[in-house]
């Protein structure tokens, strides 16, 4: 008979003692890590993919939203100088606007807008030249502006700029610094609306 060094223990009744062993340890139960792994699969990956699907789809809804908002503005931009073009002439035919200069409309005042909500600004009339009018656009919504934009029959969406204080000013601060930001000719009186001169 063959003896074990380390127990001293014949080694036939050795392997028959580790035999009764594994047969006494009770077996690991996985069905429990089984179902924990399909919980994850069925229910954690799907809401991640709704999430990184919801985080993507966002930047595109925002994309969507501002240039909604953009065309918005281009919109009452186009409006805001239609309406003075009218009123333009409107206050030439009875006198306001007979002089030769460049006359400054004030959106919130001077085109009979009932409101304008966020917006504000100046149509900058450049009269100086009877034979060629010339209309600039000075328009922020707190959001969005144009600045001293030259009007040749619509208005250009790539000229739209995020609107900023030192935009403000820069172009917004007065109807005389709107007329300076302009005018060609240093000479040309600034005007208001009623044709009176501006400070």
């Amino acid at each position: 008979m063959n003896f074990d060094p380390n127990t001293g223990l014949p080694v036939q009744q050795q392997t028959q003692q580790v035999v009764q062993q594994q047969v006494q340890q009770p077996k690991k139960d996985n069905t429990l890590k089984i179902v924990l792994i399909v919980l994850a699969i069925v229910f954690v990956v799907p809401l991640l993919l709704v999430g990184v699907i919801m985080f993507l789809t966002s930047y595109a809804v925002k994309d969507v939203m501002d240039d909604s908002k953009t065309n918005a503005f281009l919109l009452y931009a186009e409006k805001v100088i239609k309406d003075t073009q009218t009123q333009y002439i409107y206050d030439s035919n009875i006198g306001n606007a007979a002089d030769l200069g460049v006359y400054v409309y004030d959106i919130t005042s001077d085109i009979n807008y009932s409101s304008t909500g966020n917006y504000r600004g100046y149509v900058v009339v450049d009269s100086t030249n009877p034979q060629q009018t010339k209309y600039y656009l000075d328009l922020n919504d707190g959001e969005y502006a144009l600045i001293n934009y030259e009007y040749n029959g619509s208005v250009d969406k790539s000229s739209i700029i995020k609107y900023s204080e030192d935009i403000y000013n820069r172009n917004f601060k007065s109807p005389r610094v709107a007329c300076d930001n302009v005018k060609k000719d240093s000479s040309a009186k600034c005007l208001a609306r009623q044709g009176y001169i501006l400070s």
